[in-house]
């Protein structure tokens, strides 16, 4: 009987590698990190982080969320039928490949797979897609009840992402300000992936744990499919700097997150506030999205040319800059007491008096940090600082 559980697992896990979302998402992630590259060599002449990033990063900053909810989905028995499944992962794949990651939250396709059978049921259609046969059948109310929650918690992950990571791989672009002047804005474009085994109508572990699901959809018996769940995220700052604005973002959908979860709560005593908190979910995503996007557009830029010194655009990782604290936004000042106001000056005050490199920063508090290291003659170009020019 184990033997047979352990099967399951490894062919739970064999569905992952089959599903065509998994490589939509890869070739993606790829393409994000291309057009991240170019855009920076537009506005610098060269790149912050290597072409590849997004690719890495799409499954290393999920595993361990992705964990947590597989633990969550299998405890709670939480069961999908593989209709929609076959939805979410024709939704996800159109989110991805429109390459508008505003609207690629994964509430998105969860959300609007579930409507479509709520409709398919309470309009008493049938219809037929593929090999798959969509009827009122299809639909459950243990639905009612579970989508809701499944929605929230991830909601909660999503807004954890973009608080821990989004605000790691924004990209600087330059751009003019009303008054003909150079600015920066930052954009963060990811995708994540997060693999999460559900229980699905089938053979084994039924037999292996009979009391399970706590959510059942009338089948006797249950397999294991190990899905990709896909949260696409796009945001662009301006007023606001990467480092504040990302994880105001990520407290916003943890609390939208939280919500969806208590209305999924109360749906097991009024399963119709289900469908409430579905589509609170699907237009309380959105509208972060479009407030926050909306916001970002007016008022000055948190990183422009300023008349006090240098204004650092970006700072290299394991670089002289990223040693000595130097932060996106802050102003160089002086260079080993001489005062610098422009790129030129800065790498000139460097090369003379690289040995002992002393810089006054006014941080974007307004005060004014010391900060040195050693710089050698013929690095002081590599100092690892991007500068609004």
């Amino acid at each position: 009987m184990i033997l047979d559980l352990v099967i399951e697992v490894l062919k739970g896990i064999g569905k992952l590698f089959a599903n065509p979302l998994l490589y939509i998402a890869i070739l993606f992630s790829v393409l994000i990190g291309y057009r991240r590259v170019k855009a920076e060599r537009k506005s610098f002449n060269t790149r912050i982080h290597w072409g590849l990033t997004e690719l890495l990063m799409l499954l290393k900053e999920g595993w361990l969320p992705s964990i947590i909810l597989s633990v969550i989905a299998i405890a709670a028995g939480i069961v999908l039928p593989m209709e929609y499944i076959v939805l979410v992962t024709i939704i996800s794949i159109l989110c991805v490949v429109i390459f508008y990651y505003h609207f690629s939250s994964a509430v998105y396709p969860l959300g609007i797979a579930f409507l479509i059978l709520w409709f398919t049921y309470t309009n008493d259609w049938s219809w037929h897609f593929w090999q798959w046969d969509f009827n009122t059948s299809t639909m459950h109310i243990d639905l009612l009840m579970s989508i809701p929650l499944l929605i929230g918690i991830l909601l909660i992950v999503e807004g954890m992402l973009v608080k821990r990571h989004a605000a790691n791989l924004a990209s600087p672009r330059l751009q003019k300000t009303g008054r003909g002047l150079n600015a920066v804005t930052f954009l963060s474009k990811r995708l994540w992936v997060l693999p999460v085994f559900f229980l699905v109508p089938g053979e084994t572990i039924h037999n292996f744990l009979p009391y399970w699901p706590l959510f059942s959809l009338g089948s006797e018996s249950y397999g294991l499919i190990l899905l990709p769940i896909v949260i696409g995220f796009q945001q662009r700052a301006r007023k606001m700097l990467p480092a504040h604005f990302y994880p105001q973002i990520g407290k916003t959908i943890i609390l939208l997150g939280v919500l969806v979860i208590v209305e999924g709560l109360l749906a097991f005593f009024y399963p119709l506030i289900g469908i409430a908190s579905i589509i609170v979910a699907i237009v309380g995503r959105a509208l972060i999205s479009i407030i926050y996007s909306i916001g970002e557009r007016k008022g000055k830029f948190a990183v422009s040319l300023k008349n006090e010194g240098v204004v650092i655009a970006a700072v290299l990782s394991n670089s002289p800059a990223e040693a000595m604290g130097l932060r996106i936004g802050e102003v160089i000042r002086k260079v080993n007491g001489e005062e610098v106001h422009t790129e030129a000056e800065l790498y000139e005050a460097l090369q003379r008096n690289a040995a002992h490199c002393k810089l006054e920063v006014l941080d974007t508090d307004g005060e004014v940090r010391l900060r040195q290291h050693v710089i050698f003659n013929h690095d002081h170009f590599r100092i690892g600082l991007l500068i609004v020019k």
